[in-house]
């Protein structure tokens, strides 16, 4: 266990509780198994699609200080979470990814941050006419309508570069 900035930092295996948001097709008899393949397969659905720093909560039950994050750093690739619980009297802001005073924190009955829809501006070879970049959702439009405040793509991800 490591103890910074206030924080105390742990990494663990087999004793963890899900929400139901996050049970998988056989989470809920998996998680506290014996049986470490299926816990490490259900550990792996859930860290699909997260950033290696970002935190989010199991549960939303409790007071807010416990999150977790997927640590990809394990033993021959192995992934496992690395958990954080605030000190008491703060709570764990999903938005700003840090502990602040309870009273400041707003999203205690979420488990994760909203996600992002990013547009496509990364290609081998180009989607769009000149001129045109692609939203997330595949469409094309104009470059100029890329961060000017207003949504134009389907997905909004024409103001999430």
């Amino acid at each position: 266990m490591l103890i910074a900035c206030g924080l105390v930092f742990s990494f663990f295996a087999l004793s963890v509780k899900a929400d139901a948001q996050f049970r998988g097709k056989g989470l809920a008899a998996n998680f506290g198994s014996t049986d470490f393949q299926d816990f490490q397969d259900e550990v792996t659905t859930l860290c699909e699609d997260r950033t290696a720093n970002e935190y989010f909560r199991l549960t939303t039950e409790g007071d807010c200080r416990d999150v977790v994050r997927c640590d990809r750093a394990g033993v021959a690739g192995t992934i496992r979470l690395a958990s954080v619980k605030c000190p008491s009297g703060l709570a764990f802001d999903l938005e700003r990814q840090t502990c602040d005073w309870k009273a400041s924190v707003n999203n205690c009955d979420r488990l994760s941050k909203p996600r992002l829809a990013k547009p496509n501006l990364h290609t081998l070879e180009p989607v769009c006419p000149d001129g045109q970049l692609q939203c997330g959702s595949g469409e094309c439009i104009a470059r100029e309508f890329f961060c000017d405040s207003r949504q134009d793509c389907q997905d909004g991800s024409d103001e999430n570069v």
